[in-house]
């Protein structure tokens, strides 16, 4: 084989590996995104609600102090304590957020059996001559549930 033709199929197969991966990872994604998306609008649903009541309880609470405090300091001592625990709330769940990554398992997988490949595909050019011959099996057909499919 020429060797124009050899550094031609060669970039063809980068170029497909890019295709699958990116494919892989996009897929991947929008299932994630669609999950968070249905859990955050079910969780969405009881917050109107929430927040009433959570209101109602805040005020019963400033008028029971304002039997012993002046109503503006007990207005005022509920609103700083809300202030406090929300901002307290808020900084451990961004925290949490940060903390937490998007995990792509079929994407490293894949990215997996590709370096295996490509270091196959290394010791057989090698072995035979300098041969790119050696295809792979597509990665947007096997699923990492299932095991992965025998190179060719």
């Amino acid at each position: 084989m020429p060797p124009k033709d050899a550094l031609q199929r060669l970039l063809d197969g980068l170029q497909m590996f890019i295709r699958e991966h990116l494919a892989l990872a996009r897929s991947e994604m929008k299932a994630d995104l669609r999950a968070m998306g249905r859990d955050l609008a079910v969780s969405a649903a009881g917050v109107p609600a929430l927040a009433a009541g959570y209101l109602l309880v805040m005020f019963a609470i400033a008028y029971l102090l304002a039997l012993v405090l002046p109503t503006w300091a007990a207005f005022g001592l509920v609103g700083l304590v809300n202030l406090g625990a929300g901002g307290a709330l808020t900084a451990s769940g961004m925290r949490r957020a940060m903390r937490d990554r998007v995990e792509l398992p079929g994407t490293v997988e894949e990215m997996k059996r590709d370096r295996q490949w490509i270091t196959a595909m290394a010791q057989n050019s090698r072995g035979h001559g300098g041969t790119l011959g050696t295809s792979r099996g597509p990665a947007l057909g096997s699923s990492p549930a299932q095991p992965p499919a025998a190179e060719q």
